[in-house]
């Protein structure tokens, strides 16, 4: 297995607790893997100290570089303007509030080429609650049904060649964003691996995904991915 040029966008809207946790754990897992790990803190205007927690990180590890909203501007925003920042081969995302392992990008490497995008699910490894489960499995029903596609999930860690990503046209703001990229790279055909790899379970905080503002967002990205041709 080769080693790789790989920018990850970390989304961080109050997130002081776990994202030194999370870049930590990225710099670590990677470093045998990773030719060059390009990390990009996006704080989304937060309320709490995760800004200066960004800012000492990039000054402690140069693979860090912070860019920061002025006031929320939605999990997809930051994962666009992360990737017109980004410099490497590949890109990919993980989250501020560590949920996720960086192990998963392990497992996504072997399967890395130019034209093949690479996402993982969690389906019998979630240790969330029932009712988490109920909404993920709806929700990818859901998705699978009005765009006609047979994915097992929507929301992992998917890691992208930075070109064709830049190529899709993204225009979700909220939680939709992991669902937009999967949606518009089989449309354009590219091909796409599922792979299987376990969630943590969050140390601290409750996700945002289920505010009703978050549920309110999605629903306008739906419609926007609907009514758009590209």
């Amino acid at each position: 297995m080769g080693k790789y040029n790989i920018s990850i966008c970390i989304p961080a809207l109050n997130e002081q607790n776990t994202l030194k946790e999370a870049v930590e754990d990225l710099l670590k897992t990677l470093a045998l893997y990773a030719q060059k790990l390009d990390i990009i803190i996006v704080d989304d205007g937060s309320s709490d100290s995760t800004p200066q927690v960004a800012e000492q990180l990039a000054k402690q590890y140069h693979q860090v570089r912070v860019i920061h909203h002025p006031k929320k501007m939605g999990i997809g925003s930051c994962y666009r303007d992360a990737l017109a920042f980004a410099q490497g081969d590949y890109f990919t995302w993980f989250p501020g509030d560590h949920e996720n392992s960086a192990e998963e990008f392990i497992l996504c490497m072997p399967y890395l080429t130019n034209d093949t995008v690479v996402t993982c699910y969690h389906l019998g490894q979630d240790p969330r609650s029932s009712f988490r489960h109920f909404l993920s499995q709806n929700y990818t029903w859901f998705l699978n049904k009005i765009f006609r596609l047979n994915l097992k999930y929507y929301n992992g860690l998917t890691v992208f060649p930075t070109s064709i990503l830049r190529s899709l046209n993204l225009v979700t703001d909220g939680f939709m964003f992991t669902a937009e990229n999967l949606i518009k790279a089989i449309k354009r055909g590219y091909k796409v691996v599922e792979l299987s790899a376990p969630l943590r379970s969050r140390i601290c905080g409750k996700s945002n995904a289920l505010t009703f503002s978050s549920a309110a967002q999605m629903a306008k990205d739906i419609f926007k991915l609907l009514v758009r041709k590209n």
